[in-house]
């Protein structure tokens, strides 16, 4: 888990804890806060990019990568 993600659950964890010891009506408006920002923070990560499929050429199930490291091992023993 990436780092900025983990910082981000335990900043939305203390919020929300602070707001329970406080009372019911902070913890509502601790609720709404972290909704928000969390919100703002994923539209402002967001680059407008369609997303990349995370493998490629995988049509015969052997993703291109792999199909080199084969075809060298069967070259080397040929």
């Amino acid at each position: 888990m990436r780092l900025s993600v983990a910082l981000l659950l335990l900043a939305l964890a203390g919020v929300l804890g602070g707001g329970a010891l406080i009372g019911l009506p902070a913890l509502g408006g601790c609720l709404i806060f972290d909704s928000l920002c969390v919100g703002a923070w994923a539209l402002l990560r967001d680059d407008g990019s369609a997303a990349q499929p995370l493998v490629t050429g995988i049509a015969d199930g052997i993703p291109p990568e792999l199909r080199k490291v084969i075809d060298r091992a069967r070259g080397a023993a040929a």
